[in-house]
């Protein structure tokens, strides 16, 4: 099974050889874009007020429209090609597979947003020639940022994180998307209902020493990507459950991803995601 792994393990070639994509812009300039999509999310968010329906696909708000319509356009403007959850791959030909994509998934989290909660965001990553390279994931009614440069490092709000000591599965606090099976027996999990956040906080000590999904291939590229950059900067490793590559541009395509702050809890929580 192909990982994301840590920086202190060693990594296939595929993933990690010679850093940044030099087919990529300058990692400062496209995080100062990113920091900009996540300003205007913040600000059309914060004005919202109308909680109906898109009309458009089940379980979408008219906000995720809006949000989104933003994103496309001030990325489309920096000439980006865009992968989004909510509108797919806007302006590409089928079959087209452009060197640069942002993958961003415009609200994470949104019906905790339409709640209330304080657990949602926007989250991007630019993928260069199959790589992902540069990450952002914004709490947007907090205002802390997580983001990522390959072989840079990964930073909280401008500061180094690093995975703090992790512990095994028994004594763990691990992060759930759907209901975990009766045999899942970490110490706690919460399920918190917005992916990418939920990885992210895996890369800071006091967050979550790893994340699962138990739902069965419904999580798209754009809900864990950016955060899966993130802690595997932060010295975490990261995998599908069945597998497969992580980095896809098919807006069709789901994934189980896994994540954790060590190898040994990765394998423990492999071996969960197997009895789920």
């Amino acid at each position: 099974m192909r990982t994301l792994p840590s920086l202190d393990v060693d990594r296939p070639n595929d993933v990690t050889e010679g850093g940044p994509s030099s087919s990529a812009e300058d990692p400062s300039t496209v995080l100062d874009l990113f920091g900009a999509v996540c300003d205007r999310a913040a600000e059309l968010l914060a004005a919202n007020d109308n909680w109906s329906s898109s009309g458009v696909r089940d379980g979408q708000y008219s906000i995720d429209v809006d949000i989104d319509r933003e994103c496309l356009r001030m990325l489309h403007a920096a000439g980006f090609e865009v992968l989004s959850d909510e509108s797919g791959r806007p302006g590409v030909a089928d079959g087209d597979e452009p060197s640069r994509v942002v993958v961003v998934d415009p609200l994470d989290g949104s019906t905790n947003a339409a709640l209330g909660l304080p657990w949602c965001a926007t989250a991007l990553c630019l993928v260069a020639d199959g790589l992902p390279t540069v990450a952002m994931v914004a709490n947007l009614r907090t205002g802390s940022r997580f983001s990522a440069v390959r072989g840079s490092g990964a930073l909280l709000d401008g500061r180094t994180i690093r995975v703090g000591e992790v512990p095994e599965l028994s004594s763990a606090i691990v992060a759930v998307n759907a209901r975990p099976p009766a045999s899942f027996r970490p110490a706690q999990y919460r399920s918190m209902g917005a992916t990418a956040l939920d990885i992210a906080s895996v890369a800071v000590p006091g967050g979550f020493d790893g994340s699962i999904d138990f739902d069965d291939d419904k999580i798209g590229v754009w809900d864990y990507l950016a955060a899966v950059l993130i802690v595997t900067e932060a010295g975490g490793v990261a995998i599908d459950a069945l597998g497969r590559d992580l980095v896809t541009l098919d807006h069709a395509a789901r994934r189980q991803p896994v994540t954790a702050g060590s190898q040994a809890l990765l394998d423990e929580l492999l071996v969960a995601s197997q009895l789920a």
